[in-house]
């Protein structure tokens, strides 16, 4: 954190030095230079106390001294070097300012009153700013600095609830061990002492098999709370990024200077990296508690591996790489689409993640006479055949020993292994170091199958006439707010709905809309399923719709399913809701 302040500071007298009175420049960068060096220097003397409970807490109000001071500094910068005659000063000092704000989460929340110190003095000193410019794009830029601050604290306070929660469970954890190992060193005593007995023997045994059963349920039940608490994290922490993902979307409207494309450009891929972490930590947490249940059905396979190059092409083109596809078969095979589908896009993202140069194949050939063979082929970087039995552990990865998290966190094989086994589809990698690597996954023809084109295009709705309107439901504010200014950018008309019943009620003054999308969880044990059927109801025709879930279970894929809804698992990225769009009603006006 104290190098990102120093980093950001160079960068920011780089920036300024043409343009601005160099004295104050240089006279601020040295109060933060200043500034920061002290803290460096009270940290190296703490460090090795911060161990004594005691200690610690007395170091809290200092930490949040040095933290306010500096939030005072970097949002100094707002009256000092924004000027009205250059409007790339102030695109600079709001994405310095916002992007500082956005780094102070991991380095300050784990302390809240440091971290609220820091955020009001950076930002309050800049929201001021602008309001007193009092020009529509500055308000504009103040009523979202507002909410993107609001952002942060909800991720800020989530993210020191869930360190707790974790200490916590820990320190449980580890009491449970010691107890259990305390009980396993007593029954072992009483089973010594019962060996001249045969009788008394059998008994006792029977009864330390009964116990030694129940600890090993009530360890496993532990090791299930644990996974159950990560995807609770996990989901929870889904609903601040959704609306984060959407608000920088919608700055791109505003942002035209190329040094702020650049800064915006950045923020979008970190929320990328953060996207594929918690999409692995999910998954993961899935797995772990056993609430994935494959729904084994007929399905065809060209339109799931189309829509995936498709998806991912994009991503691949930004890293200079071409994503194409190969032989793909016209064909049904029989197996969970959801499922396979995220084993397919977890091998398609690890090719692109290790692929620097060059192109990545995905096909689907038939081989035998009852097995496609889907495989991704790639010209990344190979791996050595003593890793070639360890690139499915968990978070184990090829190349990156100093933990780049822009590679993710090393869980997507780990997650295509444990998919393989539940639905039975063996996984097969053949790599060599330099050259590049096939992952291939062996899936099972269906029975009686029908060319895929058939089955798609009974699948995808018939493209929406007349008015642009939306229905969206969503009882998170924030995340409502969001969709609302993406739909509005994208020439939609809008209506926002907590629930049903507020959906129903609106459509007696609005009309009926075009397009529904509506969050699964609603308030009150109600669900987006049932809010869809209630605005059906009151539709002459059929509306296509979409779920947007952060779910983790299974049981309410099917009622989605039944719908005909489209489902898009959170956070949804603007250019997953434009391609879903386009399949869903055939916009051609969306991005």
């Amino acid at each position: 954190m104290l190098t990102a302040n120093l980093v950001n500071c160079s960068l920011m007298v780089a920036a300024l030095w043409h343009g601005t009175d160099r004295r104050t420049l240089l006279g601020w960068a040295a109060a933060v230079a200043t500034l920061t060096l002290v803290r460096l220097g009270l940290w190296l003397y703490s460090r090795p106390r911060l161990a004594d409970a005691g200690e610690a807490v007395r170091w809290g109000p200092r930490y949040t001294v040095g933290s306010t001071v500096s939030g005072l500094l970097w949002g100094s910068t707002a009256f000092l070097f924004i000027s009205p005659e250059n409007p790339t000063s102030l695109i600079l000092v709001s994405f310095v300012i916002g992007g500082m704000a956005a780094g102070s989460v991991t380095g300050l929340a784990t302390y809240l009153p440091a971290f609220y110190c820091y955020l009001l003095c950076s930002m309050v000193p800049f929201e001021l700013s602008l309001l007193i410019r009092g020009d529509r794009l500055s308000l504009a830029m103040s009523g979202m600095g507002s909410v993107y601050a609001i952002g942060l604290v909800i991720i800020a306070r989530n993210f020191n609830a869930a360190l707790i929660r974790a200490l916590v469970l820990n320190e449980e954890n580890k009491r449970l061990l010691a107890t259990r190992e305390e009980e396993v060193a007593l029954r072992t005593a009483d089973l010594r002492t019962a060996n001249a007995d045969l009788e008394r023997e059998i008994g006792e045994r029977i009864s330390a098999e009964t116990r030694a059963e129940e600890a090993r349920a009530e360890a496993e039940q532990a090791n299930m709370a644990k996974s159950r608490f990560l995807a609770a994290a996990s989901h929870d922490l889904r609903q601040p990024l959704q609306s984060m993902y959407l608000f920088a979307s919608s700055l791109h409207h505003f942002v035209t200077e190329r040094k702020g494309i650049d800064v915006l450009l950045r923020i979008e891929r970190c929320l990328d990296i953060l996207k594929g972490m918690l999409d692995s930590l999910l998954d993961l947490s899935r797995l772990e508690v056993n609430v994935t249940e494959p729904q084994i059905m007929d399905l065809p396979i060209k339109p799931m591996l189309d829509d995936i190059v498709v998806a991912y092409g994009r991503i691949a083109a930004s890293k200079g790489i071409e994503l194409k596809a190969g032989e793909i078969t016209d064909i049904q095979v029989h197996s969970d689409p959801n499922l396979l589908g995220r084993m397919v896009r977890n091998l398609v993202e690890n090719a692109i993640r290790y692929t620097e140069r060059g192109e990545i194949v995905l096909s689907s050939p038939v081989v035998g006479t009852r097995t496609v063979r889907i495989s991704v082929e790639d010209t990344g970087i190979g791996i050595a055949p003593d890793q070639l039995d360890r690139i499915f552990e968990e978070f184990h990865q090829v190349g990156n020993p100093e933990r780049d998290k822009a590679r993710g966190l090393g869980l997507g094989l780990s997650i295509v292994q444990r998919l393989s086994a539940i639905l039975g589809h063996p996984i097969e990698v053949r790599s060599q170091l330099g050259v590049g690597s096939i992952f291939s996954i062996e899936v099972p023809v269906a029975d009686g199958d029908i060319p895929a084109s058939e089955a798609a295009a009974e699948a995808v709705p018939a493209a929406a006439e007349g008015r642009r309107q939306v229905m969206v439901v969503d009882d998170d504010p924030l995340v409502l707010l969001a969709l609302n200014t993406m739909f509005e950018q994208w020439g939609y008309e809008v209506i926002m709905a907590g629930s049903e019943e507020d959906a129903v009620a609106q459509m007696q003054d609005r009309g009926e809309p075009q397009l529904v999308v509506a969050d699964y969880r609603l308030r009150n044990g109600r669900v987006g399923t049932d809010a869809i059927k209630g605005i059906r109801a009151c539709c002459v025709a059929e509306v296509p719709s979409i779920v947007l879930t952060g779910e983790t279970g299974t049981e309410w894929v099917k009622d989605a399913e039944s719908l005909g809804a489209l489902i898009l698992h959170k956070p949804v990225t603007p250019h997953d809701l434009a391609y879903a769009l386009k399949r869903l009603v055939g916009d051609g006006g969306v991005p």
